[in-house]
């Protein structure tokens, strides 16, 4: 009997039972072990290598292309087993308006005096950094203020970080400095009253004034809840230098914002019937004037079932008069 006979007669027939014999195996391409992953990681597919990135006790491994500065756009910050890296994201919103006597402009004013002057903090041994919280009514526009500063900061070649965890955040805000130290740098806080409740104040106020500070940036948060917040974050100038109330737009305000979206629909709308459209929407919000264009123009929804239904929503949130008990009292508007 040859050696070959001997071992067939030998191995068992049908399923194999030995251990191990479970295990998944893989051929070809897959031969390699392939971890499973989580949802904030990838695979770098081979096309995606261009050289070798040299790390710790003579190791290399395959890595994309280098650059000397992240391109300038809107990054979330992520912490993976190689440390921390910041991830490119794309904001989907609708076309921004800058609209007259409202908050926003005197906002994005203050933020472009700050940028200039940054010659100004160095000369005085200042940290060049302001802390901005936008406070007010749900859908009052304090979104839309945040989303035209990233817009104006990404024009001048900034780079924007949204919040997420404030461990990880650290991480990336001291990943970036160390990277580009005077890139221009906005950190985005949306709903900080709720992130206080996931993650505690004492998190929050280190990424705000801690012993990890960092230079050239801007720490811009919103609330529809000034009550929550406690005195620590209100009252300490190094962490929030302005607190600005973004209210219902004006009259004029409303009627710039209908009158850019009527003549972007290529709408036929009378002079009067656009004053009258102002003139219902009183008291109503960004959000509410949104709905309003999207269910008239967009939906051929009828005018008065749109406006209806916008007002049995406009209820007014308790913030606005809260706020005023609070030891700060209400900011200059």
């Amino acid at each position: 009997m040859s050696d070959d006979e001997l071992l067939n007669q030998t191995l068992p027939q049908g399923e194999a039972s030995y251990p191990g014999a479970a295990m998944v195996r893989f051929s070809g391409a897959h031969a390699l072990y392939q971890p499973e992953l989580t949802p904030n990681q990838s695979v770098v597919q081979p096309s995606e290598y261009r050289q070798w990135q040299a790390g710790p006790n003579d190791t290399f491994r395959p890595g994309g292309i280098t650059m000397t500065s992240l391109p300038a756009g809107v990054y979330a910050g992520g912490l993976d087993a190689y440390g921390p890296y910041v991830e490119h994201r794309t904001i989907l919103c609708d076309d921004l308006i800058e609209l007259p006597d409202h908050a926003t402009g005197r906002v994005l004013a203050g933020m472009e005096t700050f940028w200039a002057s940054a010659d100004r903090y160095r000369a005085l041994g200042l940290i060049h950094k302001r802390g901005v919280l936008l406070w007010g009514p749900q859908g009052s526009g304090k979104t839309v203020t945040v989303q035209l500063l990233m817009k104006r900061l990404i024009a001048r070649n900034g780079i924007v970080l949204l919040f997420a965890n404030p461990q990880i955040m650290l991480a990336a805000l001291a990943t970036v400095r160390r990277v580009e130290p005077t890139r221009p740098l906005i950190v985005v806080m949306e709903d900080i009253d709720e992130m206080i409740g996931s993650y505690g104040e004492h998190e929050i106020l280190s990424l705000l004034d801690g012993d990890k500070q960092i230079d050239n940036v801007v720490q811009i948060a919103t609330t529809n809840h000034p009550e929550r917040l406690g005195a620590r974050i209100l009252n300490r100038p190094s962490r929030f230098d302005e607190r600005i109330f973004v209210g219902m737009p004006s009259g004029e305000s409303r009627l710039t914002y209908l009158r850019n979206a009527v003549k972007r629909s290529g709408a036929q709308l009378e002079s009067a019937e656009l004053l009258r459209w102002r003139d219902d929407t009183d008291g109503l919000s960004i959000a509410h004037l949104r709905e309003l264009i999207a269910g008239v123009l967009c939906l051929n929804e009828p005018y008065e079932s749109v406006l209806a239904r916008l007002r049995a929503l406009g209820v007014k949130p308790n913030a606005v008069d809260g706020f005023a008990h609070l030891s700060m009292g209400l900011p200059d508007q």
